[in-house]
């Protein structure tokens, strides 16, 4: 059974896979520490599934960029799995689960997620692939870069698309959406990530 795990936004979520099958998913969208949840809703879905901690095999969980203090909750919770339970786990980017819709890639996308330092972080996929680094760009300088790759999509919350208030008539298909657990199975796969026993850190962003 394989656990996965994302919590670089305000969206909390945790799956269990097991052989490629959705055993079950939980997402909570709330301003609550995450660290107050995911012991919690783990065990509660473990108890509901009638399975032990002990039926772990491996964890996956979404390394950022995004909520500092959310992704570091999430990676502290699967690197001690790992360590206790001596089972495998790899990281993915946020953005990139973004990019990824629960059945396959955006063809030409551009993903991005606010930053508390009034920048964005985004990057440009295309055919599953990652064509940019992942940057932080000002909320001044994301518009030319969105000009500049002409996504057919920009993906990000809600909130974020909000918050920027800037992108209106700009080429792409708007889609709301936040980095969810439930595509960390997939992305490991479709990217052919080898779980490993290592310790996770989360993933930082320079500006340019």
């Amino acid at each position: 059974m394989i656990l996965t795990v994302d919590t670089s936004t305000r969206s909390f979520s945790l799956s269990l896979f097991e052989k490629g099958e959705l055993l079950a998913h939980i997402e909570l969208i709330r301003e609550l520490a995450h660290s107050q949840q995911i012991v919690r809703v783990f065990e509660f879905m473990l108890e509901r599934l009638g399975l032990t901690i002990t039926s772990l095999t491996a964890a996956y969980a979404g390394i950022g960029p995004g909520s500092f203090t959310g992704i570091r909750i999430g990676l502290s919770f699967v690197n001690t799995l790992s360590q206790v339970q001596s089972i495998p786990i790899a990281g993915v980017s946020s953005l990139d689960l973004l990019a990824f819709d629960g059945t396959g890639w955006y063809n030409s996308a551009v993903t991005f997620l606010r930053s508390r330092k009034h920048e964005v972080y985004a990057a440009l996929y295309s055919g599953g692939e990652r064509k940019t680094d992942i940057l932080a760009l000002t909320c001044d300088e994301f518009p030319s870069f969105l000009e500049k790759h002409l996504p057919q999509y920009i993906i990000a919350p809600e909130e974020d698309f909000r918050d920027l208030g800037k992108l209106e008539g700009l080429p792409g298909k708007v889609i709301h959406a936040f980095p969810s657990s439930r595509s960390l199975y997939h992305v490991v796969r479709e990217r052919g990530l080898a779980p490993q026993r290592i310790y996770l850190k989360p993933l930082y962003v320079r500006g340019i």
